[in-house]
């Protein structure tokens, strides 16, 4: 056999394990309608609604459900991994993968540990450029690491096993033609868009953050009407409509948004976390962000995620714990939502930044960047089709694994 027939991915918990696994089984089906998927998920609910709704035909995946929770008691979790492992294996041996596909996070421990127990090749998925802590434990079980945002040079030299940077794998409706990357403040519109990425599982700070700057100074965009769309995860999402129903402000408020890529073609400007994916779907948009790194982040992997676009002047970053954060993002708001192709007196804003000291507070060189020019930067760093490169790649390994087995 030395086609690929059956291909397991392991991990979830959020978009940014699941995206780009959805990618990666929207190119192999191109290449073979008669392939099948397991996707070895968490529990969480985030991870059924992200696979129901990827748009891939009901036929081609099954969903394997493990009772994983990373927040449970380390106890409790590592005897939860040991028995997911072994049903894991059952699984795999009753239904033999050709490949199984780590996507990071703690869900995908017991399905890489599984198919290696069952002598299945191991491909690891890490889109960050510090690896997560679940990657760096499995890492010597993979034949191949492929990496999206550039790994920091001293994980390169520890991996030990093979990696190839080839980019975040984006689903189809980020790459070329299919995404609009015309920024909406060129368009007839009149009013502008800005939408809040929370990330999948949302993020109450931040949402606290953004409704402070938009409801308790002055209205932004020098006149001209603002649309809000914000992302709050499931368990803010009363609390940031009224806030903003009182206010005035029009915002079409939602736990998760289905249809990223229209939302992203629409905005004005982003405010996010930043995530991996989250960080190049913004970039294959050509969108201006604002990114507000979760601080809690493990090895401050997204405060070195969002340092790759504010380094090449696409982004501005702000400490979610920084006290004056309401008021930098206040000040960043009616920059770039003012104008587009001036500096927008860069200078006066530079004299106006609250002095703090703390290590928290972030001033970056995008500071004075007009958002033409961030939207531009943003662009250039858009990844390449590391889909299709990847389900390439796991299409040759399975024909070396098969050649080698006979």
């Amino acid at each position: 056999m030395n086609q690929l027939q059956q291909i397991a991915f392991c991990g979830g918990g959020s978009g940014g394990h699941l995206f780009p696994a959805i990618a990666i089984a929207q190119e192999l089906l191109d290449a073979n309608p008669d392939i099948r998927f397991l996707f070895v998920t968490s529990d969480r609910a985030i991870d059924h609604q992200i696979i129901a709704a990827s748009g891939l035909p009901p036929e081609s995946f099954e969903q394997m459900i493990l009772p994983l929770r990373s927040s449970a008691g380390r106890v409790s979790f590592a005897l939860k991994t040991v028995r997911a492992a072994f049903q894991c294996r059952r699984r795999f041996q009753q239904v033999p993968p050709n490949i199984v596909v780590g996507l990071g996070g703690f869900a995908s421990i017991a399905g890489v540990v599984a198919g290696w127990g069952n002598r299945v090749p191991i491909v690891l998925l890490e889109q960050n450029t510090i690896p997560g802590r679940a990657n760096q434990w499995l890492r010597r079980l993979a034949v191949r690491t492929f990496t999206g945002w550039p790994l920091e040079s001293k994980w390169q030299d520890r991996w030990q096993t093979e990696v190839v940077e080839v980019g975040v794998p984006l689903r189809r409706s980020f790459r070329g033609d299919e995404v609009g990357t015309q920024s909406q403040s060129d368009t007839s519109s009149e009013a502008s868009c800005l939408l809040v990425l929370g990330g999948s599982q949302g993020a109450v700070r931040l949402n606290s953050i953004v409704l402070d700057a938009l409801t308790n100074g002055d209205s932004h965009g020098a006149g001209r009407p603002l649309q809000v769309v914000h992302q709050t995860g499931s368990d803010d999402v009363d609390r940031v409509q009224q806030a903003y129903a009182r206010a005035g402000i029009p915002a079409d408020v939602c736990a998760f948004i289905d249809d990223m890529p229209r939302r992203l073609a629409s905005a004005t400007l982003v405010i996010s976390r930043s995530g991996a994916v989250a960080l190049a779907e913004i970039a294959a948009s050509g969108k201006a962000s604002v990114l507000f790194p979760l601080p809690g982040s493990a090895d401050q992997h997204q405060l070195r995620n969002a340092e790759c676009l504010e380094s090449s002047g696409a982004a501005v970053v702000i400490a979610e714990t920084d006290s004056n954060a309401s008021l930098l993002l206040s000040q960043q708001l009616d920059r770039l939502l003012t104008c587009k192709n001036q500096l927008c007196g860069a200078g006066a804003d530079s004299e106006d930044m609250p002095k703090v000291s703390s290590d928290a507070a972030r001033t970056t060189v995008t500071a004075g960047v007009p958002r033409v020019a961030m939207e531009t930067a943003a662009r250039g760093m858009a990844p390449e089709n590391a889909a299709a490169v990847i389900a390439e790649s796991l299409l040759c390994l399975t024909a070396a694994s098969a050649g080698s087995s006979e």
